[in-house]
């Protein structure tokens, strides 16, 4: 049966009408989920728990800055060479040493995009560093802690203490944790004190912490 141009015509507009329906929609009729920016709490109990469970904390450190701060090129090790601090007491002990026992001292801190988010006080015995480590610790731009692990020494957790408050704005120090540094046959080497920085956080999770 033969069929007129009109009947063409209206089909064909019949057939178009739905789908230019479909097209005029307002996009705001599509539901988009963004996840909310993690508050300073959430961020800093994220890298407290890294800390805890990790085998070298500069390391741990630097990929937080790489991964938070998004500048990789920008991190730095700087040699602290003011005010020496003496071993607080419990440190004999924990390294297995008579009390009086000479122990070197080296405060590094660690910089990311010109800002310090860490400071680290090592107590040491410097009889135990190989001429490797000596030689890469003379270059003062490397951590004690990577030195030592180059070398086969490993570090085992202490304590780890969140200075954040519940409330209210940040302090400068949010975290300090301590640890000891061991040769590999688990004659205890080094006893580091480690103070982490608010510069750590994005700046709008400084300045608007919960």
């Amino acid at each position: 049966m033969a069929v007129s141009i009109k009947g063409l015509l209206r089909a064909s507009v019949l057939l178009f009408y739905p789908i230019s329906l479909y097209w005029c929609q307002p996009a705001s009729a599509v539901p988009v989920s963004i996840p909310p920016l993690m508050t300073a709490a959430e961020m800093l109990t994220q890298l407290n728990q890294r800390l805890v469970h990790s085998k070298n904390a500069p390391a741990t450190l630097s990929h937080w800055c790489s991964q938070q701060l998004n500048n990789a090129d920008a991190w730095q090790v700087i040699l602290d060479t003011g005010r020496q601090l003496p071993p607080p007491a419990e440190v004999y002990q924990l390294l297995n040493i008579a009390p009086k026992t000479p122990l070197s001292y080296l405060k590094q801190r660690f910089m990311c995009s010109g800002k310090v988010v860490a400071v680290f006080d090592h107590w040491f015995r410097a009889d135990m560093l190989t001429p490797a480590m000596q030689q890469a610790l003379a270059k003062q731009d490397t951590a004690l802690g990577s030195i030592a692990r180059e070398a086969g020494f490993f570090r085992r957790s202490l304590s780890n203490n969140p200075l954040w408050p519940d409330e209210g704005s940040l302090p400068v120090f949010v975290m300090e944790h301590q640890a000891v540094i061991y040769r590999s046959d688990n004659t205890p080497f080094s006893f580091v004190q480690e103070h982490y920085t608010r510069q750590l956080l994005p700046r709008a999770q400084q300045l608007d912490p919960y």
